[in-house]
């Protein structure tokens, strides 16, 4: 209910209780039944027994009045009833105890009071005519003899009358601050409601029906609508209406700014029109499309974080115009939808950004597969060839197959170290894509040990780049290790081999081992080209290359640092480089890997 009709059903009928209060109806009987006790002792002895049976009927009767009340008997009859009936008492006990002078007169005051607290104005105006006409009838029955007894009349009757008028508007208050604050409470309650039930839902078609459901419950419209914003466009479409033309309402839609919708949105505030016909911004396509006749209409922003994402609109409500009162409730509900809406719409996107990604995913599983098994065909495929072309070399190097001169010598010599290269790398490629799926043959190694046998085998190559090797020797007896021995010794060829390839003419390699709590640290450090912060990790990858100049000087497929990697963190290890990025200060790699049990705690 608005305030407008509130304020009408206040001045006509203001507080209507639906039944007979008990406590109000025990208490005025018990304070009755305390005159009645005072006035039976201070009357003689020939109105004791009539105002004992008047004492003993009122108390029945009203006793029988709240019992019906209770039964669920006719609320206008018990209500007339009690009116009436008590009027009759106490007029006949007035009557008998001294008329106007009778010390029971202020019951009529209490009669009042009770009537205008249970119907405010009209119980006031009722029951002060009622004891009017009880007046009326002491008039009659005992009429005043003097000036003075009519002056005490019309003193008795004012002051009735001033308290009929002074408790009849306190009622009337109480009535519509208590109307107002149980509407208050509807309201705030169907706004949690309407919260709760908006946000069960994160389908964004489930969310905007309910929208319109709790807006059509709220005002009773003819017709609503609800319009949002298009993210990529700006456009204005109707997402969903309910009432006249709602079929045709739905899909429309609107350039930013359009008609009173566009308005409310690019504006951000409501917009309560009482005749369209008058408003200029109304855009009368709407009704035309739909055939149906718009004569008011209520339309509010639907806002999140102050921004409007579309609009919310009403028409044509049954009961009255819209008010002040409506526009304020349904911008409340509007809050509310708007953050349920935005909450769909964003689990929405997000629903589909997942799909997308998912799909684009297993799309890249199934490229990676394609690309491993194409690699490992490939390898597989090389391998064979290689090995048969490295065994025909050999037997020709050998002069098993005949004598060759010096120069064929040199190139087959070429021939065959880059063959021994290549199959190096084919050999590369095949353990990255089999390093997963194969075993490690553990064992308990000298880590120490591994490292003399890598620098010998690096050795020759170092000599032709002009590098020296220095293994500098541990502070302190190192513990022992449990690992692959071929896969860890793999692991110092590629770092070597790395630092090699990249140090100066004249520079050192530098290897050193030393314990570090339960780990055992390697560090292999040159004097080469250094690394930038941002490929820390990236010299990890498959296939990474550092620099395509440096790499087409002095090769390499990019898969020995990824084998170290894989390596190492399959022994429980890790490994990591260091370096400040300047020319001649090179880079240090360095891993640790766990020590024995046994040896760490030694």
């Amino acid at each position: 209910m608005d305030s407008q009709s509130e304020q009408r059903s206040s001045e006509s009928g203001v507080w209507r209780v639906k039944r007979l209060e008990p406590a109000l109806v025990i208490a005025v009987l018990a304070c009755s039944m305390v005159i009645g006790l005072i006035g039976l002792a201070l009357s003689g002895p020939d109105l004791l027994v009539p105002l004992a049976v008047l004492l003993v009927s009122v108390f029945l009767f009203n006793f029988l009045l709240l019992w019906l009340d209770r039964r669920g008997g006719a609320q206008r009859a018990t209500a007339w009833g009690a009116l009436l009936g008590n009027q009759v008492f106490l007029t006949l006990g007035v009557y008998l105890t001294g008329g106007f002078h009778s010390p029971f007169f202020s019951l009529y005051a209490a009669y009042i009071v009770v009537a205008s607290l249970q119907r405010g104005w009209r119980g006031a105006v009722r029951s002060f005519a009622l004891c009017f006409l009880g007046w009326m009838m002491l008039g009659i029955l005992a009429p005043p003899v003097d000036v003075q007894d009519w002056a005490w009349v019309t003193i008795l009757v004012g002051s009735h009358f001033l308290v009929a008028l002074i408790v009849g508007d306190l009622a009337h208050q109480h009535a519509v601050f208590t109307r107002r604050s149980q509407q208050r409470s509807r309201e705030l309650a169907f706004l949690r409601e309407a919260g709760r039930s908006l946000g069960a839902s994160l389908e964004p078609q489930a969310v905007l029906a309910e929208t319109l459901a709790k807006v059509n419950e709220l005002l009773e419209v003819e017709a609503a609508s609800l319009a949002l914003v298009e993210p990529s466009t700006g456009r204005i479409s109707f997402e969903l209406a309910i009432g006249g033309g709602n079929e045709s309402v739905r899909g429309l839609r609107l350039e930013p700014g359009e008609g009173i919708v566009g308005q409310v949105i690019q504006e951000g505030r409501p917009v309560l029109v009482p005749d369209v016909s008058a408003e200029p911004k109304w855009y009368e396509g709407v009704d035309e499309i739909s055939g149906y006749r718009t004569r008011s209409l209520l339309c509010v922003p639907l806002r999140v974080k102050g921004q409007a994402i579309g609009a919310l609109e009403v028409l044509n409500k049954r009961d009255g115009p819209f008010s002040e009162h409506d526009q304020q409730l349904l911008s409340s509900l509007a809050d509310v939808a708007a953050q349920g809406i935005e909450n769909a719409r964003l689990h929405d996107e997000i629903r589909q950004n997942a799909e997308r990604l998912q799909e684009a995913y297993e799309e890249l599983q199934k490229l990676d597969e394609l690309k491993s098994n194409f690699i490992r065909n490939v390898s597989h495929e090389l391998r064979t060839p290689l090995a048969l072309m490295r065994g025909y070399l050999e037997l020709v190097l050998d002069g098993q197959l005949g004598s060759l001169t010096s120069e064929q010598e040199q190139s087959l010599a070429v021939v065959a170290e880059r063959s021994a290269h290549l199959t190096h790398i084919v050999n590369d490629i095949i353990t990255l894509q089999t390093i997963g799926a194969m075993g490690y043959d553990l064992e308990v190694l000298c880590l120490k040990s591994l490292a003399e046998e890598a620098l010998e085998r690096a050795r020759t190559w170092a000599e032709k780049g002009g590098v020296e090797l220095e293994l500098e020797p541990p502070v302190e007896d190192l513990p022992r290790i449990r690992g692959d021995a071929r896969r860890l010794g793999r692991v110092f060829d590629h770092l070597l081999d790395n630092a090699i390839k990249f140090s100066p003419d004249g520079g050192t390699v530098h290897l050193s081992l030393q314990r570090e709590g339960a780990m055992v640290r390697t560090q292999i450090r040159d004097e080469g080209i250094g690394l930038s912060t941002d490929q820390f990790e990236r010299v990890f990858d498959r296939f990474y290359q550092v620099d395509g100049a440096y790499t087409r000087r002095f090769g390499g497929s990019g898969l020995g640092l990824a084998l170290v990697k894989e390596v190492i963190e399959a022994h429980g290890g890790a490994v990591w480089v260091e370096s400040e990025g300047v020319p001649g200060k090179g880079s240090t790699f360095s891993f640790f890997l766990p020590a024995l049990k046994e040896d760490a705690a030694a």
